[in-house]
């Protein structure tokens, strides 16, 4: 049964952002290579290390405690913590840089932004941990 969530928590560098958000994802992925010898009947893998990556979207808001001043300031920057909580609640937590930061103006309508991060596994701190499901 799908559930109606409108409670989301997204934190990045200790500023909550989830008041100007409209949206948040948070995706998994794994690279893989191929190891299949000549005698193998099927394709053989290995996996790589996971990673994570987030994109988040939502009106732009230029006050010096909020998304834009403090997505901006880290464009190219050391990762910083985040905490997502789809829920409200339950979520995932780590270090993230910020990979890309876009602001969109139209004719009548509100400005909006989107950014993205990529968790790292090597933080701020050098602990090559992965996203903590807290």
């Amino acid at each position: 049964m799908a559930r109606l969530i409108a409670d989301a928590d997204f934190v990045f560098n200790a500023v909550a952002l989830e008041d100007e958000l409209e949206t948040a994802n948070m995706a998994f992925d794994v690279p893989e290579a191929e190891i299949t010898a000549f005698a193998d009947t099927y394709g053989n893998f290995l996996a790589g290390k996971p990673a994570a990556k987030l994109d988040v979207a939502g009106a732009w808001d230029p006050a010096a405690a909020q998304g834009d001043a403090t997505i901006f300031a880290a464009l190219g920057g050391a990762a910083l913590t985040y905490d997502f909580e789809p829920g409200g609640t339950t979520g995932y937590n780590g270090f993230a840089i910020v990979t890309s930061y876009q602001i969109s103006s139209a004719v009548n309508q509100a400005v909006k932004y989107s950014a993205g991060f990529r968790h790292n596994g090597q933080a701020a701190a050098a602990d090559g941990l992965a996203p903590i499901r807290a």
